[in-house]
């Protein structure tokens, strides 16, 4: 029962791990802007590989609450806020229901920060 009470707990936390702050209200993103998050990949196949395993359940599927890759309109509050930098404390500390790394445990700095460069991107 323990272990089934702490795995369960665990998958609810993967679950609800996409999400965002409710007051960040943007343009939607446009269907065209939808159909290239999901399928948009880093150049780079480690990069790419990372985003697949780490980034890609969020933020390449409308409504989870994260910003969508190549969606810039959701990005540019958030890069304004708090500049790049910002954003690198934020996915390394979690915000919202984002967990601490971004479901990346093993990323280096750089690659969170490359990872929201790209995510970022307009049209990426």
């Amino acid at each position: 029962m323990r272990v089934s009470t702490s795995l369960s707990f665990g998958v609810l936390g993967l679950l609800t791990a996409c999400g965002s702050s409710p007051e960040r209200k943007v343009a939607a993103p446009s269907p065209a802007q939808i159909a290239l998050a999901a399928k948009a990949v880093p150049d780079d196949a480690a990069l790419a590989a990372v985003y697949d395993r780490s980034c890609k359940s969020c933020h390449a599927l409308i409504n989870t609450g994260a910003p969508l890759t190549g969606h810039g309109a959701a990005w540019k509050p958030r890069l304004d806020a708090r500049g790049e930098a910002g954003l690198l404390n934020s996915a390394k500390a979690g915000l919202n229901a984002m967990p601490a790394m971004g479901l990346c445990a093993d990323c280096s700095d750089e690659q969170l920060t490359a990872l929201t460069r790209f995510m970022a991107t307009e049209g990426k």
